[in-house]
């Protein structure tokens, strides 16, 4: 029966343990696939997007298209950049164009510089020909010289389009001529290119206005850069690099900076069109399109005033406090529309924590809060505790005591152990009933057996026995 008993309680006990232990909710992961907001002005191109540079996590302002597939053209010069960049420790380093770099470009109409076989020129003249002129065959000299074969050299800027999360891109060359096979989306670009920005020679060599080479001075593609170009000129653009083919459309990727505000366009699939009578490449109208409506129509304006409370949570075992008030340490700012109703901008906290217990120090991460506006989200910032609260030690102990009985499990296990108990007493107190009848009948036939000898001695002998029988037990 004890063994029984011990199998039985310490299953309780294992219930009880696994019982406490805690179980881990996968977070469910915020995906917004859209720009914040729409653009008023009208824009040509199949797919754009306008980045804003002024948050560490690159916001889309605006966006048609991001994610379809389009041809790149010449933008994937960018990529080819970088492979450079990251493979060539040197580059002042001087390479020779071979035969095959400047045949393989036969007959393909590829805008080149002129490079021609056994014409010697530093890495870095490479790169300012590729990103400036858009120059083919500064390319695949290049490529041949990183990788040892244009289609090697392919393979690596795969994989840094991969190693970076690009899942819309496969590269089949190094210069961006027409390939079905050829493709990326307006994302993909944007992430490329935002990548490349960080590193200081790419945004040197592909803001130049223009290059020398051949006693030529070669401008930059980007038309935006150009004076001389009445219908492009936009004088707070910077860079970056350009692409067209019949196929892929006009595309420009480019930034402008303007009273501290910077934005990346990246604009795909333009036509030409005629404006005021004259054929236009709308790629260069749709960048500037996009920056002006930005310039024009959004500013950074304190959407959450620091130590305004905007939420409230309940606070376990709290020292004179059951809750705890968050808000912000500082003001938050966010880009929004000029002509901002502060009264419409709401804040919506993410899955908040139902409660929390204490102690909680004033300034805690507590969660994150999306800040809406017209229904989009324009800012995510951090929610704190604006309150200290200290751990009450007699709230805790009842708390726990509660938590501890209130667990349905718990309270089946101790249910159990108490029936077990019940029935360990009840089978102990009929084996102590039997044991003290059988205790008893002895006795009686012993003092039975005393009588019977002393008459048969009484009768032999006409007196008592001496023999005194065992006392009787009290």
């Amino acid at each position: 029966m004890k063994r029984l008993l011990s199998f039985f309680i310490s299953i309780s006990l294992l219930i009880t343990v696994f019982a406490a232990v805690p179980f881990e909710a996968g977070a469910k992961d915020k995906n917004n696939d859209e720009g914040i907001y729409i653009v008023s002005s009208e824009i040509f191109a199949d797919a754009y997007m306008l980045i804003n540079l002024d948050d560490d996590n690159y916001p889309v302002i605006a966006q048609k298209n991001k994610d379809k597939r389009k041809y790149p053209a010449s933008l994937t010069k960018i990529a080819t950049a970088m492979v450079i960049i990251n493979n060539v420790k040197n580059l002042k380093e001087k390479t020779t164009a071979s035969q095959n770099a400047i045949d393989v470009l036969a007959n393909t109409y590829a805008q080149v510089a002129g490079i021609q076989p056994g014409d010697t020129l530093t890495i870095e003249e490479l790169l300012s020909l590729i990103m400036v002129h858009s120059a083919c065959d500064a390319c695949t000299v290049a490529a041949e010289y990183v990788a040892g074969t244009i289609p090697e050299f392919v393979k690596l800027m795969n994989n840094w389009a991969k190693s970076l999360g690009c899942t819309g891109t496969n590269f089949t060359n190094c210069d961006g001529l027409h390939d079905e096979n050829h493709y990326t989306t307006a994302s993909d670009v944007a992430i490329m290119t935002l990548e490349a920005l960080k590193n200081e020679t790419f945004s040197k060599v592909c803001t130049q206005k223009s290059v020398e080479f051949n006693d030529q001075t070669l401008i930059h593609t980007n038309y935006m850069l150009d004076e001389h170009h009445l219908s492009y000129y936009y004088e707070y653009a910077e860079g970056i690099k350009t692409g067209s083919t019949s196929e892929a459309g006009y595309c420009v990727v480019t930034k402008a900076s303007k009273d501290g505000y910077n934005y990346l366009a990246v604009v795909m699939d333009s036509p030409i069109k005629k404006i005021d009578g004259i054929e236009t490449k709308c790629s260069f109208i749709d960048a500037a399109s996009l920056f002006d409506w930005a310039f024009d129509s959004l500013k950074y304006s304190v959407v959450v005033k620091g130590n305004d409370v905007v939420y409230e949570i309940p606070v376990e075992d709290g020292k004179d406090a059951d809750s705890v008030q968050l808000g912000s340490t500082e003001d938050i700012t966010a880009l929004v529309p000029a002509s901002l109703d502060a009264s419409a901008v709401m804040i919506k906290p993410i899955e908040p924590p139902e409660s929390l217990k204490a102690p909680i120090v004033k300034g805690d991460k507590i969660c994150e809060a999306d800040i809406i506006y017209a229904d989009k989200v324009v800012a995510t910032v951090d929610l704190c505790a604006m309150q200290t609260i200290e751990l009450s030690t007699f709230l805790t102990i009842v708390n726990a005591v509660k938590s501890f009985l209130s667990n349905k499990i718990v309270l089946g296990a101790v249910l159990l152990a108490i029936v077990l108990l019940i029935i360990y007493i009840a089978v102990f107190a009929s084996k102590l009933k039997k044991a003290k009848k059988k205790s008893a009948a002895k006795r009686r036939r012993r003092e039975q057996l005393d009588e019977q000898i002393n008459r048969e001695y009484q009768r032999k002998h006409g007196r008592d026995n001496d023999y005194l029988p065992p006392p009787r037990r009290k």
